[in-house]
C-alpha cells in the first residue's frame, strides 16, 4: 500500500468486527468502545488509516475502507496470536501493570514473539503514512513500535498512549525486558498515560535507566 494517510492509528485490534450474513457474505460493523468514538471523526477529517489485526489468525486479507476510514490489517499467525498476545500481552505485561493481580510469566519466546510483532505493525506504518504524518499507537501490546517506527521514519510526529496502568520501580524490576519497553516507548514525541501516578512512575524508571 502506498503512503497515503496524514494521520495513523496503530491499535491490537482494527476498530471492525466482522458480520457473516445467513447467506454466508461477509460485512464488518465498528466495534463499540471509547478509543473508536473518539477517534473515527478525526480519521475521517484527516484522511486517516488504522493498522491492526482483524481477529482471525493465520488469515490475510487487503486493506479494505470501512465507513470512511482506510482499514490496514496485520497478519498474524497462531503461533504468533498464542505467544505475542496471550502470551506476553497478556500473560506477562497485563499482570504486572496491574500490580501483580497474577503472578506474571517469562518466556524467551513470547518476548520474541512480541518484538517480531511490533516489527511488523511498525513496518506496516512506515508505508501507509505520508510524510510528516501523525502516527498515534495505542496501549501495552505495541510498546516497542515508537522506537521501530522513529528509526524506520525519522520524519514522522508519534504519541503512544497506555490505557492500563504502568508499575512501579519494584513491580517493572521484574520484567527482563524492561531496558527495550522503556526505549521502544522513548522513541516516541509524547508518551500518554491515565493516571498522574503512573506518568511519574514511567519518568523514575527512564531516570534510573
Amino acid at each position: 500500500m502506498a503512503a497515503t494517510a496524514d494521520f495513523v492509528v496503530i491499535a491490537n485490534r482494527l476498530p471492525v468486527d466482522r458480520v457473516v450474513q445467513p447467506d454466508g457474505s461477509t460485512t464488518w460493523r465498528t466495534s463499540p468502545g471509547g478509543l473508536v468514538t473518539a477517534l473515527e471523526p478525526v480519521m475521517r477529517r484527516n484522511g486517516g488509516a488504522w493498522i491492526g489485526w482483524h481477529g482471525a489468525p493465520d488469515e490475510k486479507l487487503r486493506t479494505f475502507e470501512h465507513d470512511g476510514i482506510t482499514l490496514v490489517p496485520v497478519h498474524l499467525t497462531s503461533q504468533e496470536y498464542e505467544e505475542y498476545y496471550e502470551g506476553f500481552s497478556n500473560g506477562t505485561l497485563w499482570p504486572l501493570y496491574h500490580d501483580v493481580v497474577a503472578p506474571p510469566e517469562f518466556h524467551r519466546e513470547w518476548w520474541d514473539s512480541y518484538v517480531e510483532v511490533n516489527r511488523r505493525f511498525a513496518k506496516r506504518a512506515a508505508k501507509v503514512a505520508r510524510r510528516n504524518a501523525v502516527v498515534w499507537v495505542q496501549d501495552y501490546q505495541l510498546q516497542l513500535v515508537p522506537q521501530m517506527l522513529r528509526e524506520l521514519r525519522p520524519d514522522l510526529r508519534i504519541g503512544f498512549f497506555l490505557h492500563i496502568p504502568f508499575p512501579p520501580n519494584e513491580l517493572f524490576q521484574q520484567l527482563p525486558w524492561r531496558r527495550s519497553i522503556l526505549e521502544g516507548l522513548l522513541g516516541a514525541d509524547l508518551v500518554g498515560f491515565q493516571l498522574p501516578g503512573a506518568a511519574q512512575n514511567f519518568v523514575r524508571l527512564v531516570r534510573q535507566r
